[in-house]
């Protein structure tokens, strides 16, 4: 990490936003275009901000993994020499999620806590419903915990230092952001395990003696916690956010929600200095994408999607040679030929 005298970070941040198994899909077609256009290397990012889907493709970039080899993963092609290597020893689970048993969405709701009510006196301005209101949630009956034991084995309680992950503190609705610091202290498999928790269908995760819960639930992105950090560029990769909000779709009411609070999140980055560049699906990923974010039959298509459409969004806004000099550590191996 590159610091300065106040210890802030400068170059390239990578924020990486929520949405599923699909939006894990998108995330890799996004960063393999952004190698073999650019030629950046998303390991090679000052800082990394994870929130649930993001957290594991920030996960296994610091655990080495190249753009170009995720977007292998998620479209079921070979793999590098090196990606082979590192998957052998990273292992991450991709079996099938179970489905929450038949009701378990109508069991009783929480009471509001003492934390969470206390907290909205304290702060009324900053108080939001939907927060507050995902935090009253059944908590899930998927347990998760098995899925970080291939992670925690291979890292144990080290922490990479240019990742954060962002989940939700389940008794006040608090954002706490593990690895920046200041946190609460965590090992780095229960911290991605708790940022992918999602109420009501994952049991959430204990930290410390304190339940966690998705990320997503504060903000499908989180960029916003870039704002006290000295930034060149942030780079957002967001899967449930639009470039083009259609609000009779299904999905778009949370779309357009995600839309618009990413617009407030890049003001709060521009107004440090920090210049912002979107990455949300079009219509084509929208289309491969579907309606189901935990669908696993069709990141094939939208790796290949978002591959092409990120392709269109650097030319028509001419990003060619941004990211340029924006480099931290290694230089990843040049990227391989991407699908068309």
């Amino acid at each position: 990490m590159v610091n300065d005298q106040a210890g802030t970070v400068s170059g390239v941040g990578l924020v990486l936003g929520a949405g599923g198994v699909v939006g894990q899909a998108y995330q890799a077609g996004v960063l393999a275009a952004l190698e073999e256009t650019l030629g950046w290397d998303a390991r090679t990012a000052a800082l990394v901000v994870g929130s649930s889907a993001g957290s594991v493709t920030g996960t296994s970039l610091q655990m080495g993994i190249g753009a170009a080899d995720l977007a292998a993963v998620a479209a079921g092609t070979p793999l590098s020499p090196e990606g082979e290597r590192l998957y052998a020893r990273f292992l991450p689970d991709s079996s099938d999620l179970p489905v929450p048993p038949a009701g378990s969405w109508i069991r009783p709701w929480r009471l509001p806590s003492v934390a969470l009510l206390a907290r909205a006196a304290r702060r009324p301005l900053a108080f939001r419903p939907g927060v507050a209101a995902m935090t009253l949630f059944p908590p899930g009956t998927v347990r998760i915990d098995a899925r970080a034991e291939p992670l925690h084995r291979l890292v144990g309680d080290r922490w990479p230092e240019r990742l954060w992950i962002c989940a939700v503190r389940r008794t006040d609705g608090a954002r706490v952001v593990f690895g920046r610091p200041g946190s609460p202290p965590s090992a780095l498999a229960p911290a991605v395990l708790a940022s992918c928790a999602i109420p009501g269908y994952f049991a959430p995760i204990d930290i410390g003696g304190v339940e966690y819960v998705d990320g997503g639930v504060h903000s499908a992105t989180n960029a916003d916690v870039l704002r006290t950090e000295r930034l060149d560029v942030a780079l957002v990769v967001a899967p449930l956010s639009t470039r083009r909000p259609r609000r009779r779709s299904p999905d778009g009411p949370l779309r357009w929600a995600t839309h618009r609070r990413l617009d407030r999140e890049a003001r709060a980055l521009q107004s440090r200095g920090t210049m912002v560049v979107r990455f949300e699906p079009g219509p084509e990923t929208l289309h491969a994408m579907g309606l189901r974010m935990m669908a696993n039959d069709r990141s094939d298509r939208v790796v290949e999607a978002a591959i092409r459409e990120t392709r269109a969004q650097v030319a028509a806004d001419g990003l060619h040679g941004l990211l340029g000099g924006h480099h931290h550590g290694r230089r990843g191996p040049a990227a391989r030929s991407m699908p068309a």
